[in-house]
């Protein structure tokens, strides 16, 4: 079974200062990397977090899931609608 790490970084903020207005004031250009731990050092948004979660697990054990665009790699927006993530598989 192939193991990845899956880069996590916001390429979009629907907001006119580029910074989420939530409590954790996310960032565009803001990343992470997902692997065997959370995200670290300066952590993500707990709720973003959950939503990112389930598809950066799963792009972590495939080669390819349908839900992505273009090569390797999938945008999944936060609940509150602000924060945009793209999921870059690290072959």
């Amino acid at each position: 079974m192939p193991e990845y790490t899956v880069a996590c970084k916001v390429v979009r903020v629907l907001s006119n200062i580029e910074c989420c207005p939530g409590r954790a004031s996310t960032r565009l250009g803001d990343s992470w990397e997902i692997g065997e731990r959370t995200p670290e050092p300066k952590g993500m948004c707990c709720r973003a977090f959950h939503t990112v979660f389930p598809l950066a697990f799963a792009m972590r054990f495939t080669d390819n899931l349908p839900w992505e665009g273009g090569e390797g790699f999938a945008e999944v927006t936060c609940p509150e609608g602000f924060t945009v993530f793209r999921l870059t598989r690290n072959r």
